[in-house]
């Protein structure tokens, strides 16, 4: 698909411009601004509306290239890579009455390099022309009161909530079938929605609902119904999307009966797409010197709604479908500084497992495959090296190596897909606690996948064998700077 890539627009480049004279403005003055930040404390107005208000930038930039080469034309050869700089301004204010406050951002990527549509899809960059943007990503009201609070407005959506004393390196990222979706380094996915989070039971249940309208992919500078801003993501030009999954409801919560146990569970419909039931329970045997080890089950069911847009194609109703997966999770950490785990699932033959609004909760994420396939069975293995046992704060390693075999395609054993090998590594260093670069994050990942077998190719209606190869190389940077 061939697409013309004059610059990205007048109106683009200027915007992109804009973004990055402010990116290094904001960088350039931030030094100041954290050293007058001590002297606010001393100046505080009496309102809390001005007194406790956050206004910052968080700085990012971000590369990712993903290629992949084999034997034409029984394996799909793509080279898609980019590289930005940008982030986002942000603002909350203090409440009013103790009740009403507001937040802001506003997101913006400016190219690193000329970019052309050969190399389109990698996330950080405008697709197709790979020009830079700017987008109020989040602009909303919060209603608090007490420990529960409703969100109006573009907004970020996280129901995470981790299990304390654990590693949990990448492993359920989100936790949720919609959130952030934050893995390529730049912006993520936000939401106009209503929302709303609580703690009840002495804060050992923390619930968690809403209804989401529209939303804006991690590139993007619209936001767009849930069907063509989270599924149909490939079609340009964008006035070519057909279809509208006419929103989503969901309703979930997180819940730890002892310090060492937690269950979750949500569910989701996004009317014209697909219901979503999840449910997962962790337990840790703790240990002497925070040893311990780590057990997870989970399981996910989902069936079609409505037109089943996401089994047509642009919009057109598809057939119904269900179907359902299985995992377990195994973690340890028998010494301070090694953390290994291990994640098996098995999913039905019915359907694949679908999640455009997230990354997911599942256990089987990898850097490059993610959600399992119809009759997927999945074997992952990993460890995590942290250095700071070692005198090195904040230096982390991580490899993993997995294998997906017995898959098909939407239920039919007669469409089969490829195996899929995959090992992927991480590296991050986060800075000491002190000085202007405190918080800031180092993070570069390398993934290779092997796939291997009989693979259904649909533009020939034929099962061809697959031989090829994809290397997957990211970096990205991330750091917090205050302005007051």
């Amino acid at each position: 698909m061939k697409h013309d890539n004059k610059a990205g627009g007048v109106l683009s480049a200027s915007r992109s411009k804009l973004a990055l004279a402010m990116a290094l403005g904001f960088l350039a003055g931030a030094a100041s601004a954290q050293s007058v930040a001590t002297d606010e404390k001393s100046s505080k107005s009496g309102l809390p509306f001005w007194d406790d208000a956050s206004i910052g930038y968080m700085f990012r930039v971000a590369s990712f290239k993903r290629s992949s080469l084999g034997d034409p034309p029984s394996a799909p050869l793509f080279n898609q890579q980019g590289a930005g700089i940008g982030g986002w301004l942000y603002g909350t204010t203090g409440e009013l009455a103790d009740f009403l406050s507001f937040g802001a951002t506003y997101n913006f990527v400016h190219p690193i390099g000329n970019w052309s549509d050969n190399y389109a899809y990698n996330f950080i960059l405008k697709d197709p022309t790979q020009s830079g943007y700017g987008v109020f990503g989040e602009a909303n009201a919060r209603l608090r009161y007490g420990t529960n609070t409703l969100v109006i407005g573009r907004q970020t959506i996280r129901n995470q909530w981790f299990m304390d004393g654990v590693y949990r390196f990448f492993n359920k990222l989100d936790q949720s079938m919609v959130g952030p979706r934050d893995i390529r380094g730049m912006n993520w996915i936000t939401y106009e929605a209503v929302t709303l989070q609580g703690r009840v039971l002495d804060d050992s249940l923390r619930y968690y609902g809403g209804y989401v309208t529209n939303m804006k992919q991690v590139n993007d500078d619209e936001f767009r119904n849930l069907y063509q801003g989270g599924w149909n993501v490939f079609l340009y030009p964008t006035d070519l999307r057909m279809g509208d999954s006419n929103g989503m409801a969901y309703v979930g919560m997180n819940w730890k009966p002892t310090n060492d146990s937690m269950v979750s569970a949500s569910y989701h419909n996004v009317q014209n797409m697909l219901n979503m039931v999840y449910t997962d329970y962790d337990y840790v045997f703790r240990m002497e010197d925070k040893k311990y080890f780590r057990v997870g089950v989970q399981w996910m069911y989902q069936e079609s709604n409505g037109e089943s847009l996401m089994r047509g194609v642009n919009g057109q109703p598809g057939p119904s479908f269900n179907t359902n997966y299985g995992g377990l999770y195994l973690e340890a950490r028998p010494v301070p500084w090694w953390i290994p785990y291990a994640a098996f699932g098995l999913t039905s033959d019915r359907n694949q497992i679908y999640s455009p609004f997230s990354i997911g909760p599942s256990f089987l994420i990898q850097r490059v495959g993610e959600n399992s396939r119809a009759g997927e069975r999945t074997w992952i293995l990993g460890t995590t090296i942290d250095f700071s046992s070692w005198g090195a704060q904040g230096l982390a390693f991580d490899i993993t190596y997995g294998q997906r075999s017995n898959r098909n395609v939407d239920g039919n054993p007669n469409l089969p897909v490829a195996d899929w090998n995959e090992m992927a590594t991480d590296l991050i260093y986060l800075f000491p606690q002190d000085g202007f670069l405190k918080n800031m994050r180092l993070r570069a990942r390398y993934a290779k996948v092997w796939q291997k077998g009989d693979n259904w190719v649909a533009s020939t209606n034929s099962i061809q064998d697959v031989d090829s190869t994809t290397n997957d190389l990211r970096f990205d940077a991330q750091l917090n700077i205050p302005f007051k």
